[in-house]
């Protein structure tokens, strides 16, 4: 999320809501010039028009619309977290380890859920806390939760970021000995495997993008922060400027810029992605928080699934232990949601031997399959499953992933089948879920809101977001006093300040109109009537 350094609201004077991100380029001791936010698609073929000509509809399903809990071996969670053992985050009113686990946990206080019982049962099951640089939470005596499943990683890198996730001791992110900037980079790809844990780029197309020349991920965070709220897009330039300084650059960041300008930062990571697919990379997409302070984790939420994993099976809860998660997420079987409300979705792919194969499964192509399609709490809203072949165009570039199916949804629940007729030479597909904007009247008090949010930030300023971010607390927020919350006092349209936070600057629950808002889908730059609601993983077919 955004990095502040000083802050105060009362009645809604904002003394110096400074974003530390100009000097994320450079790494620092603090980290207090580091910035992490957001990451998505946007192509040609988007169009989420009204006019619904055509478009076929999803059946009604049975079965609760929260269906990806433990029961079914679902997992959500936060993979981009926070606390001050991270020096940015510490300076920006964060939290120590044991109070930010209790922030993270904070979608069960029961204080929340006697004022909000709708959103009973949709807490988070797991936490990585990714530190800056460092593996200290890891040997904090607080690195445990009653209920969380707190995975060990930390946030790698000064030019460009990663989550490494199962990490057992801190990997340098500075060159060792002889090695050259790059090299360093693969080689701690290498030894996080080593470990026997995960590495997956960070918010890859912010301006600290992306641009290293290696290989060997495990996933892409896709979707950081809010999806539309904070960054703009990086552009072509800042590509230029960061390959020169760093003498290196990948193939996929230049016309992941360049294309998907269009949809914000967010929109460009997911991008970035789908060419990691074409290439024939087969990587989970994640999503992250990388909550700081001020709002809460699970925004996004990660969800992972258990189907690939038989030592888990018939476990649930802190049972399957980290390892689990990373099983899930090792075998891409993971999507991305808003929030922890937000839409969920699942496919599987039958092939004629009728077998179904759950997503992020590797299929065979030429061969037909049967897209079986699930998908829950987006009623109003769109399913689209995109798809592009493997390897490059004739003009060298990655193809154009392209929406080879789009169907309404006008039910909690509903589900479908797609014929997916995979191309000779092969091909990925995915599903992204879109919800309606906006699902019931807003007052007057939002309009200054929805302006605001109606456009995508460009570059590194983060003004509107500073506009938006006051309105949505209200003048009477007490922003940088936690133990001035009072309940009494929530608000259905203004942030909702969180009891569980009793340290310094307050958290805020963000009220689900909201979160809508600060998801907004944007094509060619301008807003949709639609937010993001997640976005799958891939089969990938070769």
């Amino acid at each position: 999320m955004p990095h502040f350094r000083c802050f105060r609201l009362a009645p809604i004077a904002l003394c110096g809501l400074v974003a530390a991100c100009s000097a994320k380029s450079a790494a620092t001791a603090d980290d207090a010039a580091a910035s992490d936010v957001p990451a998505a698609v946007d192509t040609a073929a988007d169009s989420a028009s009204t006019d619904t000509t055509g478009l076929p509809l999803l059946a009604t399903a049975t079965g609760a619309s929260n269906f990806a809990v433990a029961a079914n071996g679902w997992y959500r969670g936060d993979l981009h977290f926070h606390t001050n053992y991270s020096g940015d985050a510490k300076q920006q009113g964060g939290d120590d380890l044991g109070p930010a686990l209790n922030i993270a946990d904070a979608w069960r206080d029961p204080v929340y859920l006697a004022a909000h019982p709708e959103a009973t049962g949709n807490g988070l099951d797991f936490v990585a806390v990714t530190d800056h640089r460092t593996d200290a939470a890891l040997h904090d005596p607080n690195f445990k939760h009653d209920y969380l499943i707190v995975i060990p990683g930390e946030e790698f890198g000064g030019t460009g970021h990663a989550g490494i996730w199962g990490l057992k001791q801190h990997i340098p992110e500075t060159p060792q000995g002889t090695e050259s900037a790059n090299t360093r980079i693969q080689n701690a790809i290498a030894e996080a495997h080593g470990q026997g844990a995960l590495f997956s780029p960070n918010h890859p197309t912010q301006d600290n993008s992306w641009v290293w020349d290696v290989s060997g991920f495990d996933g892409i965070e896709i979707w950081n922060g809010p999806w539309s709220a904070f960054y703009g897009p990086v552009a072509e330039a800042d590509v230029d400027a960061r390959a020169k300084s760093i003498g290196a650059e990948g193939p996929f960041i230049r016309q992941a810029a360049v294309r998907a300008g269009g949809g914000g930062s967010n929109s460009q990571a997911m991008t970035f992605w789908q060419y990691h697919l074409s290439d024939g990379q087969h990587l989970a997409p994640v999503g992250g928080g990388d909550r700081h302070m001020l709002l809460p984790a699970g925004l996004p939420s990660t969800y992972v699934h258990q189907s690939r994993a038989p030592e888990f099976a018939g476990k649930t809860g802190q049972a399957i232990g980290p390892a689990g998660i990373l099983g899930g997420i090792a075998a891409k079987e993971t999507f991305v949601s808003r929030s922890p409300f937000g839409a969920q979705v699942e496919l599987a792919a039958e092939g004629t031997d009728g077998v179904q194969r759950p997503m992020g499964s590797d299929l065979v192509a030429g061969q037909t399959y049967t897209i079986h399609i699930s998908v829950s709490r987006a009623a109003g809203g769109r399913l689209r499953l995109y798809s592009a072949p493997l390897g490059k165009a004739a003009d060298g570039k990655w193809p154009d992933p392209v929406v080879v199916y789009e169907a309404r949804i006008e039910d909690a629940r509903v589900a479908g089948t797609w014929q997916w007729q995979v191309p000779a030479g092969g091909a990925w597909l995915h599903a992204v879920v879109l919800e309606p904007l906006i699902v019931q009247p807003l007052p007057q008090t939002m309009n200054d809101v929805v302006a605001l949010l109606s456009q995508l930030p460009t570059g590194k300023d983060l003004s509107s977001m500073i506009q938006a971010f006051a309105a949505i607390v209200g003048p009477d927020a007490n922003v940088t006093d936690a133990t001035a919350c009072d309940p009494t006092k929530w608000d259905a349209w203004l942030g909702d300040c969180m009891p569980a936070d009793k340290d310094t600057w307050e958290t805020y629950y963000i009220p689900d109109p909201v979160v809508r808002l600060m998801s907004t889908w944007f094509e060619n730059g301008q807003p949709t009537q639609f937010c993001c609601g997640a976005v799958s993983s891939a089969f990938m077919a070769k």
